[in-house]
């Protein structure tokens, strides 16, 4: 059991509940906390935070600053950043310490990640939008978490297998600049482009709701769990992250 000063990069859906990582910022690690006991999906009372300018409850999102417990570390051959969440995390018992844009030395820390996964060749070692989990099994990630700054981000309106919508992020990356087209989470950002794409279906970043031009969208990209249905890790955009523009 340790505390942990966390950096929120993520707040993302997932099948049973909710996702949520970011950086360790006392360790420079990443981290994904898990519920304690299915070492899965987090609920919804499990990611409520209390806010340090309202003192009101509210749930978690990017950039926020807040210290949890954590329990023990995951043996996820697929998400090697898994710690189980101590209870004595849960229910707004964790106050937001700062949000990170009114904090420079934050923001250059989320930079300094972004710079460094735009030096990649690729996004968890594969040029497409998923992993197999035959190459995991042989060959377990490093990571699978990345801050990343996208090129030609666009934002396209599609459906999921279930045939529910869902938005996609179609951007370039890398050394390379390999195109990946990769399903939106983030429980913020989602809805918002959901609605903002019901008469146009694509639309590019810089014409995203309430985007400032003196601000820039860096990506939060994630590898999903084992979809045994197609027995791939597909690549997700688990958080959108807002900051200025040096």
């Amino acid at each position: 059991m340790r505390d942990s000063r966390f950096l929120c990069l993520a707040v993302s859906r997932r099948d049973g509940g909710n996702c949520i990582a970011g950086l360790d910022i006392d360790t420079g690690a990443w981290v994904r906390p898990v519920n304690l006991r299915s070492r899965g999906a987090l609920g919804d009372g499990e990611i409520v935070v209390l806010d340090n300018q309202t003192h009101q409850l509210r749930i978690m999102k990017p950039l926020d600053l807040v210290r949890l417990r954590l329990g023990d570390k995951v043996e996820n051959p697929s998400q090697p950043e898994n710690w189980t969440l101590d209870s004595t995390s849960l229910a707004g018992s964790s106050p937001v310490l700062c949000p990170a844009c009114d904090h420079p030395t934050l923001l250059a820390r989320i930079r300094t990640q972004a710079e460094a996964g735009n030096t990649l060749l690729d996004l968890f070692g594969t040029l497409t939008n998923s992993v197999p989990h035959s190459v995991i099994e042989q060959e377990p990630p490093a990571r699978s978490l990345a801050v990343i700054r996208p090129r030609n981000l666009r934002w396209t309106r599609s459906t999921n297998y279930r045939g529910n919508p869902r938005m996609m992020g179609i951007f370039t990356f890398g050394v390379e600049n390999i195109q990946y087209c990769l399903p939106l989470t983030d429980i913020d950002w989602e809805p918002k482009l959901l609605e903002a794409t019901l008469k146009r279906p694509t639309i590019n970043a810089a014409q995203s709701l309430g985007l400032n031009p003196t601000h820039e969208i860096l990506l939060t990209v994630s590898l999903g769990d084992h979809f045994r249905e197609t027995g791939n890790h597909y690549k997700l955009i688990a958080g959108v992250l807002i900051i200025p523009k040096q």
